[in-house]
């Protein structure tokens, strides 16, 4: 009997032994610890910030645009935001995508699905101060009618090449060479046309759908430029992806640029065509500068178009005019035109393969005919030209 009223005795000690230790283990299971998300989590986070980095980066590409671009419109006409007020408080792209959610890929493809992005940038636009180079170039696209393509008179070809192209399609032996150049030390350098040179790192950038860098993009341009004047060819020139960024953050009055055309011996007005390749963010589109019809295109495969990319071309040539001929103003006739009847891309990959043909299908002559369905083929192509240094045709 003493024996049991111990074990009676120490029974709640026990229990209170227990509910301590049991207290002590879920107080150890509360602890918080740093939130980890999966792989998966990552990547999906990885794409939507890329995806919002890529709307920020176009909402600044219209905020930075001139005045007088198609984007204005009289303030009785422009567009209420979707709750039907129109008060220009902040706009947040994150929500519209999320309550809209579209597939864009362009600027204007944008401004379309949200007007009131439109509204509210228009509202916050500045007037750019007398002197700066912005207003200059705005002033000169003020003075510009940009002609409608259906009403503009082709040039007529110095050739008729044209007529007898063919499609080139890679035999098995040149199937088996473009295998062996994408294999092997990415680098290793595959020589230079004048200062381009180009690295088996580079070419890779052609396999599949991966987007095209700028090495591969100025080496083929400079190719096609390499052919100028010979057997009936176009005088070509081609300026690489640096000449587009100077531009942007020079300006086209800008001191420097009669020794940088010295140095590189370019001869501006000797030349037929002038092709300049335009790498924004993630897309590629070509500019070229036209002395025989006095036009300077803008070729998007999108479809889409860049008002102060021409005004800065236009600029420029208004420029060379003054410094190299003495001519103030330039001649008459000249005019800016955004393409928009030429091959367009159905994916969001291609944009070098579409700007690179269209530079060697223009020195060429050759109409613009290519389709989307082609770029496979081109990838190809390319490597092999690339390889081999000389252009299919």
């Amino acid at each position: 009997m003493k024996h049991r009223a111990t074990r009676r005795r120490t029974l709640p000690q026990a229990r209170e032994t227990t509910n301590i230790m049991a207290g002590k283990s879920l107080s150890h299971h509360k602890i918080n610890r740093p939130y980890r998300p999966t792989l998966l989590q990552e990547q999906t986070i990885e794409k939507q910030q890329k995806r919002f980095d890529t709307v920020n980066q176009m909402l600044e590409k219209v905020s930075s645009k001139p005045v007088n671009t198609s984007l204005n419109y009289n303030n009785n006409n422009h567009s209420p935001t979707e709750n039907g007020h129109d008060d220009g408080s902040e706009v947040s792209i994150v929500g519209y995508l999320k309550a809209k959610p579209i597939k864009f890929q362009t600027l204007d493809d944008l401004l379309q699905n949200f007007p009131s992005v439109r509204t509210a940038l228009l509202k916050k636009r500045t007037i750019p101060s007398s002197s700066s180079c912005t207003e200059a170039i705005t002033s000169s696209l003020s003075s510009l009618q940009i002609t409608p393509q259906a009403r503009i008179t082709p040039t007529l070809s110095t050739k008729s090449a044209w007529r007898t192209r063919r499609t080139f399609a890679l035999v098995d032996d040149e199937l088996r060479l473009v295998q062996t150049i994408v294999s092997g030390d990415e680098k290793e350098s595959f020589g230079m046309i004048g200062d381009q040179p180009i690295t088996r790192r580079d070419i890779r950038t052609l396999r599949g759908l991966t987007w095209l860098n700028d090495e591969v993009v100025n080496f083929y341009l400079a190719l096609v430029a390499r052919d100028s004047g010979t057997q009936g060819n176009l005088r070509v020139y081609a300026f690489s992806t640096f000449f587009y960024s100077k531009l942007s953050k020079d300006g086209p009055t800008h001191p420097s640029w009669d020794r940088w055309m010295r140095r590189g011996n370019i001869t501006f007005f000797e030349y037929d065509l002038i092709l300049i390749p335009i790498h924004q963010g993630n897309h590629w589109t070509l500019t070229t500068i036209d002395f025989r019809s006095r036009c300077i295109g803008y070729y998007d495969s999108l479809g889409g178009t860049d008002d102060m990319c021409l005004g800065r071309v236009y600029a420029f040539v208004e420029h060379m005019y003054a410094t190299k001929k003495q001519i103030v103003p330039m001649p008459d006739g000249w005019r800016v035109q955004p393409m928009n009847m030429i091959p367009e891309q159905a994916n969001g990959s291609d944009c070098g393969v579409f700007a690179c043909q269209f530079g060697k299908y223009l020195a060429r002559e050759w109409p613009l005919d290519f389709t989307q369905a082609q770029m496979a083929q081109f990838r190809l192509q390319m490597i092999y030209e690339i390889y081999t240094k000389q252009l299919i045709v």
